[in-house]
């Protein structure tokens, strides 16, 4: 594997650490609003709830995550090997349409969740649901991108020695 090209991946990389710089400052405005919210509510402990839940998702979906980034930049790193044959360059496309479709199903899973959450103004615990969902998307797409960026510099790292 002496022929790769990381310039690829290391252009995805910094667009990736543009993306969790917007996708932070997004998740502090997004807790700032949630958290006035359930202030005029009565209820700020609610705000301290919806986090914790937020985490606790995040500790289920690490390892799932963790898995889909590395395995993406496996793909990544064997389509910029020079001379692929147009059969492996297929197999290849074929493991990224896969990668991709679980990152859809991931999005298209919060957004039918948060849609299906009853209006907050019939259902009084739906502002903690929707804010944990919500806390909890944000994070796992900050988390799918900081996993993306370690397993990219760990991989570049061990094919430079």
């Amino acid at each position: 594997m002496s022929n790769v090209n990381f310039k690829k991946l290391q252009r995805t990389m910094l667009v990736n650490r543009v993306v969790q710089t917007l996708l932070l400052a997004l998740l502090v405005c997004i807790a700032v609003y949630v958290q006035s919210g359930f202030a005029q509510q009565g209820k700020p402990g609610q705000f301290f709830s919806s986090v914790v839940v937020a985490v606790i998702v995040q500790l289920l979906l690490i390892y799932p995550i963790y898995k889909l980034a590395w395995r993406d930049v496996g793909i990544e790193i064997e389509s910029s090997v020079a001379g692929l044959t147009p059969e492996q360059t297929a197999a290849l496309r074929k493991k990224r349409l896969l990668g991709e479709m679980w990152k859809v199903c991931g999005v298209a899973f919060y957004m039918a969740f948060v849609l299906m959450v009853p209006d907050v103004k019939k259902a009084p615990g739906a502002r903690l649901v929707l804010a944990s969902t919500i806390f909890s998307f944000l994070l796992t797409c900050l988390m799918y991108f900081q996993c993306f960026n370690f397993a990219g510099r760990k991989r570049v790292k061990s094919n430079d020695q």
